[in-house]
């Protein structure tokens, strides 16, 4: 395998295909992993006038048979979801092969699980980056960013995500949406980490070209992450939409019915939505976003990115394996993007790739 080289593992997914593509854009050698073979050698033909993409046939299952692949790879991204089914098993397998890893995990009980390897990271000489995605991922750099513009600390951090039907696509995406709304999620309140109800305290935030939204807590890594690493007193909340609005209201049905009670539940249910995921993406904007509040002292600053969902999540997940490509994050253990990247240029490169942040 040629020096430089990248495997993308879930490389024929939606999200998957997106960071092969931001990869190739970037110059960098990248291999789609996959199960489905034949799936993953049309991206690679679709691709091919962009650059040189090559397809392994991995079963990310299998721990022993995962070792061996990623072996021949500089840095691996994980883009297989759900996370709370895979996040830590393949990013164990990755550690444990001594190699760099990038995934977009976004589930907080997974996340929390892969951090508990930084030890064993730190030891094999490797760095690797859970949640670099959109958020986490984006939202946790704009948090950064924020309380480094009120002086290196702040006392709130209220991160709010909308994302549309008619902008994604497979089951991973939906199992991860009915997970992160049932059940009790983990927030930042009153300066201690607190369990709440998934789906409670609706708040509206305003977002570029959507305009005001409501939206409900939901279970994401950010509030375990950024009060470790950040100098965030009081509240760090993440709460998420759908749209059209009335999505966010049929998904909150269906958790009061019972019918994500268990992981077997969430999966059934999910399959079932996914057979017939066109009837929600008819009427439905391609569009999805994130914003983040910073304030102290009575003073705010908010940033906003407003993009396709593949757009948001990809392009972060593809410039931090190129960075660490080029030894430009060096650091060695398991990290969230807040600890490890720096935001301003970081954000300048996003801007080049196509991830505008507007700022109010």
């Amino acid at each position: 395998m040629p020096t430089g080289s990248v495997l993308v593992l879930g490389g024929a997914g939606d999200m998957g295909s997106g960071v092969v593509e931001e990869l190739v854009k970037l110059g960098v050698r990248v291999d789609i992993g996959d199960i489905n073979v034949a799936k993953a050698q049309n991206i690679a033909q679709s691709l091919r006038d962009m650059g040189e993409i090559g397809v392994v046939r991995v079963d990310a299952s299998s721990r022993e048979g995962l070792i061996a692949v990623v072996k021949d790879y500089d840095v691996v991204v994980n883009a297989v979801g759900p996370f709370y089914k895979h996040g830590y098993a393949i990013a164990e397998a990755v550690i444990a092969a001594g190699k760099n890893g990038i995934d977009l995990c976004d589930d907080h009980d997974a996340a929390e699980q892969i951090l508990k390897l930084s030890d064993q990271a730190s030891k094999n000489g490797v760095t690797y980056i859970t949640g670099l995605g959109w958020t986490p991922g984006l939202s946790n750099i704009l948090a950064k960013r924020g309380v480094e513009e009120l002086g290196g600390e702040a006392e709130s951090v209220d991160i709010g995500w909308f994302g549309s039907a008619a902008d994604s696509r497979g089951l991973a995406v939906i199992m991860h949406l009915f997970h992160a709304m049932t059940g009790e999620v983990p927030m930042f309140l009153d300066g201690h980490m607190t369990m709440v109800k998934a789906g409670s305290s609706g708040m509206a935030f305003e977002f570029p070209v959507v305009g005001k939204l409501k939206l409900y807590y939901v279970g994401h890594p950010e509030p375990i992450t950024i009060p470790r690493h950040l100098r965030v007193s009081e509240r760090v909340t993440i709460r998420g939409c759908l749209i059209p609005e009335w999505q966010t209201g049929l998904a909150k049905l269906f958790v009061k019915l019972g019918l994500t009670s268990t992981t077997e539940r969430v999966e059934r249910l999910s399959n079932f939505i996914n057979k017939i995921e066109d009837v929600f993406r008819t009427g439905g904007v391609a569009l999805s976003g994130v914003k983040v509040v910073v304030g102290r002292g009575g003073r705010k600053v908010s940033y906003a990115a407003v993009n396709r969902m593949r757009k948001l999540t990809t392009a972060p997940a593809a410039l931090g394996a190129h960075l660490i490509l080029k030894d430009q994050i060096g650091e060695r253990g398991v990290f969230p993007p807040e600890a490890i990247i720096d935001p301003n240029p970081f954000l300048e490169k996003l801007e080049a790739m196509g991830v505008t942040v507007s700022t109010e």
